[in-house]
């Protein structure tokens, strides 16, 4: 595995470190390459553990140790950025020497205000999509990291790949955090991750203490439930074919857990999956939570304008709304649903889906479900505080969109 040098020593070792691992990565990918001391990866006795040495065990179990605190950190996905500011609203960057290529294609509203805060993001390098594909691992050796942060689905899809296979042979240490396939188990063992991988222990607490409060009291109130609305959550609605949504997982499991009853639990078998809209019909939830974005470039299935909930930064709440009216045009008798009929259709952001903020996704939730019980709650001033705290900019924008009173069907 890769040795993390003390800064004295890593500048000695490191050309020599690539130099043999790019010889490595030419065997794994079917070059001819010479046996010789150079073609090993680097030697774990390199350099004697120091005072600094420490051992992280990841969302998966896996324990992944260090000699000395990481100094060169690739995101495999840019969206840890999310995190990263989290920790250090001023300086979300610090030891992120390359990141995937996620929130640049999927989150131009995030990336865009980014840009203006943080304008040396634009220099960070890319490594491109291990979903796709198209991840070097040459590229990987190149910048030199201490270690590769791949979120769950990374991991799988790099696993199915044997990408991890590599990884391993070459010595290239990662590890696995979590915020979207079950992120109420995983947002705070992720943001620990985070925060020692980046020396932010004492910030990632500070976020998880604000976490935890919010989360425990929807815990608490959402179990004293006397009803629990049947609610369907469509995920990107309008983007593809209708309809996409999860069991008990991601957006979904914060249905549950703020006192509803997500309807995908019952029927489906996997994490994720398209119900046809006759099924939604049959359903008739008694609410429906669509996600949205910024995705006025996006097209439909037959290559259209996309109609979708707008919601993200910079999008004004009149166009918000003006869009969540529309979307039951998306479908046939949507219209006639109980939600929209009653008042009941809303939008969230959809990177909540995959982001520490969520647990302003799921009090935003909890609140829509049972009013009565949140009377106490300002989710607006929530979502201010937590961006002066936790994010590298103000949060002016739609992220939680209600159907306009008066507009009901």
């Amino acid at each position: 595995m890769l040795s993390l040098l003390h800064p004295s020593s890593r500048a000695r070792g490191a050309r020599a470190g690539r130099a043999a691992l790019a010889l490595s990565v030419a065997g794994l990918l079917g070059l001819s390459a010479c046996s010789s001391p150079e073609s090993s990866s680097p030697s774990e006795s390199s350099a004697a553990p120091s005072g600094d040495a420490l051992t992280i065990t990841d969302v998966l179990g896996r324990e992944v140790s260090f000699e000395h605190q990481p100094e060169r950190i690739i995101l495999g996905e840019s969206r840890s950025l999310f995190a990263t500011s989290a920790l250090d609203r001023e300086h979300p960057l610090d030891k992120v020497v390359g990141m995937g290529t996620d929130l640049q294609d999927n989150v131009p509203d995030y990336y865009s205000k980014l840009v203006e805060a943080v304008p040396s993001v634009k220099d960070i390098p890319e490594i491109g999509s291990f979903q796709k594909g198209d991840v070097a691992l040459e590229n990987l050796i190149n910048l030199d990291a201490d270690v590769l942060v791949l979120s769950q689905d990374q991991y799988d899809a790099a696993k199915t790949t044997g990408t991890t296979d590599k990884l391993d042979s070459l010595g290239l240490r990662y590890i696995v955090t979590d915020f979207r396939a079950h992120p109420l188990e995983n947002t705070t063992r992720s943001m620990e991750i985070f925060g020692k991988l980046f020396d932010k222990e004492e910030a990632a607490q500070d976020f998880n203490q604000d976490w935890s409060r919010v989360v425990d009291m929807v815990r608490e109130r959402g179990a004293k439930a006397t009803s629990k609305p049947r609610t369907f959550v469509w995920r990107a609605a309008g983007l593809s074919d209708c309809c996409g949504t999860w069991n008990n997982s991601n957006i979904s499991e914060l249905v549950n857990v703020a006192g509803g009853e997500n309807v995908g639990d019952s029927v489906l078998d996997g994490e994720s999956v398209t119900l046809t809209p006759e099924k939604v019909i049959d359903l008739d939830p008694d609410v429906i939570i669509a996600t949205g974005g910024d995705w006025a470039t996006k097209k439909d299935k037959d290559g259209n304008p996309a109609t979708f909930a707008s919601a993200g930064y910079g999008i004004s709440m009149a166009d918000a709304e003006k869009s969540l009216q529309h979307l039951p045009s998306v479908q046939p008798a949507f219209d006639l649903l109980r939600a929209p009929k009653e008042g009941n259709l809303y939008a969230i952001w959809h990177q909540f889906y995959n982001s520490p903020f969520n647990y302003l996704a799921l009090l935003q939730i909890a609140q829509w479900l049972h009013p009565e019980d949140y009377t106490d709650v300002d989710v607006a001033k929530e979502w201010k505080d937590a961006h002066e705290k936790y994010a590298p900019f103000s949060g002016e924008g739609a992220f939680f969109v209600s159907t306009p009173r008066g507009a009901e069907k």
